[in-house]
């Protein structure tokens, strides 16, 4: 796997903490695993 660095406005942030705690995930690098997973099945 490799490690990326990106920056993210606090909005942003705010919402990404919102969606960990909603599914129960442990970090937001998690959540952001998951969003772009599930979004890149989609198509």
């Amino acid at each position: 796997m490799k490690k990326i660095t990106i920056a993210i406005s606090e909005e942003l942030e705010k919402e990404l903490e919102k969606e960990r705690k909603d599914r129960k995930f442990e970090s937001i690098p998690e959540v952001i695993r998951v969003i772009l997973s599930d979004h890149f099945r989609e198509k």
